[in-house]
């Protein structure tokens, strides 16, 4: 003890230990002041913010645990992730334009490419009616004209659909 009647020294404890967080509340506070450099941060802005990210970091690796055991696979991959935050309601609206890299794509098949279903009159579930049947267009034959008064090889005249083509 000094003369002075004070306790000795005991290490130092991290401000992530105070408040009780596993994120680091002093990064937190570093990345809040580059980002917003005139302002003045508070001392609980950063413990704030590493006890949400916390948070939702333990939620999304719940949820693709749980999906990585349906699949049962030992080990938690980005496909994971991305059926557990497609399949919660709150994370999904959260996180509706983030792109996980090596996710993939939801499962969906579109309801007409999946077989129909008879029930048990032999009648389908849901009545489909047939498409309208095309009439066939005529087909206009082309006519070829000679045209006179010009000896070897006049001028052909070869009339389509649509167009008349000049051909020498």
């Amino acid at each position: 003890m000094s003369s002075r009647g004070g306790k000795k020294k005991s290490t130092k404890t991290s401000r992530s230990t105070k408040a009780g967080v596993i994120f680091p509340v002093g990064r937190m506070l570093r990345y809040i002041k580059r980002g917003l450099p005139k302002y003045r941060i508070g001392v609980g802005a950063p413990v704030y913010l590493a006890a949400v990210l916390e948070y939702l970091t333990a939620e999304i690796l719940e949820l693709a645990g749980n999906a990585a055991r349906d699949n049962k696979k030992g080990r938690v991959t980005p496909r994971h992730i991305l059926l557990a935050i497609a399949n919660d309601e709150e994370l999904n609206q959260l996180l509706k334009g983030v792109t996980i890299a090596a996710g993939g794509v939801l499962p969906n098949i579109h309801p007409e490419l999946l077989a129909k279903k008879r029930g048990a009159k032999g009648k389908l579930e849901t009545p489909v009616s047939p498409a309208p049947e095309k009439k066939p267009k005529p087909v206009k034959k082309s006519v070829t004209k000679k045209l006179s008064g010009k000896k070897g090889g006049g001028k052909i005249k070869e009339q389509n659909k649509n167009k008349n083509i000049c051909l020498v």
